[in-house]
């Protein structure tokens, strides 16, 4: 049985591995997660068949939360060593704001919503990116919009 677990987690990373190498490094996060959650959802079915209902049930939660992306911005956000998204409100300076949206000087109106719009069509979750990320892309427009 174990040996079965093995080929198919080596088949899974051998996909995503080609995958990966095949798209555009932006994407990665996406296919990580995916991945991720189906190794945990497969190691849930394997458990719960098992036996152990209790850690199968944690595992099969976490898969449906990496599948969703809330696993993956938690566990990023912990990485970098920030707060989890949402748990409380951070302050930002102008200076992080310009920092954020790549911007520099006085920025008018115009070239902060454009800042803001190139880089959100980048980060957005719905592509794979970080929902922390594009929380912080929105506070920093709404900083430098309100001046």
């Amino acid at each position: 049985m174990q040996y079965i677990i093995l080929l198919i987690g080596a088949v899974i990373l051998y996909f995503a591995v080609s995958k990966y190498l095949s798209r555009k490094p932006e994407n990665f996060n996406d296919i990580f997660r995916k991945v991720l959650a189906i190794v945990l959802g497969i190691s849930a079915f394997v458990i719960l068949v098992k036996g152990n209902i209790a850690v199968a049930g944690v595992l099969g939660t976490a898969a449906v939360l990496s599948w969703q992306g809330s696993l993956w911005a938690f566990l990023q956000a912990k990485a970098e060593g920030s707060q989890v998204p949402g748990t409380a409100k951070n302050t930002m300076s102008r200076e992080q704001a310009l920092e954020i949206l790549e911007l520099n000087g006085k920025p008018n109106d115009t070239e902060i919503k454009a800042s803001h719009h190139r880089l959100m069509k980048k980060i957005h979750p719905d592509q794979g990116g970080s929902e922390y990320f594009a929380t912080q892309l929105n506070q920093a427009k709404d900083l430098l919009m309100k001046k």
